[in-house]
């Protein structure tokens, strides 16, 4: 079975946008908690007390909710030919990860608004997170695909 694109595409920005929103929350909300104080102007957000303490959570949340994801696109018939499996499996890992890299590209340094960055601070200074982030993106489908494989046997 070939990678249903436009299920592919539908399935990912539901998902970007709840993990975004998540994300952002945990991060405001844990701000709130303790009385984080804003990142100081001309400083980037990414050194904001309340967000530095957070990220790693992020990417938490990332490898508990893009799985779901991988789910619900595969929610039809399983096919009978696991390498058919494994090939969808595979280009869907490689196209979320392809329209992640686009879309933060776009959401969060091109267009400008109050958290934007520059590509210097959302390539360089945001590692080891945001590879991090790449990667669970990445390794949903296949976490998707493991579990199967396990609940399976079973």
């Amino acid at each position: 079975m070939k990678l249903n694109f436009t299920r592919a595409l539908i399935c990912f920005f539901i998902t970007y946008i709840v993990v975004t929103i998540l994300a952002t929350a945990i991060s405001v909300i844990y701000g709130i908690i303790t009385n984080s104080p804003p990142p100081a102007p001309g400083v980037s957000v990414l050194q904001a007390a309340s967000f530095v303490a957070t990220v790693p959570y992020h990417v938490l949340l990332m490898l508990l909710i893009w799985p779901v994801a991988a789910w619900i696109y595969f929610k039809k018939p399983l096919q009978k030919d696991p390498g058919i499996q494994t090939k969808e499996t595979l280009s869907l890992s490689f196209f979320w990860l392809i329209v992640a890299v686009v879309t933060d590209f776009v959401c969060f340094v091109f267009i400008k608004h109050p958290y934007s960055l520059t590509p210097h601070e959302f390539y360089v200074l945001y590692q080891p997170w945001i590879s991090l982030i790449y990667l669970s993106i990445f390794l949903s489908p296949l976490i998707r695909l493991g579990a199967l494989m396990v609940f399976k046997k079973q």
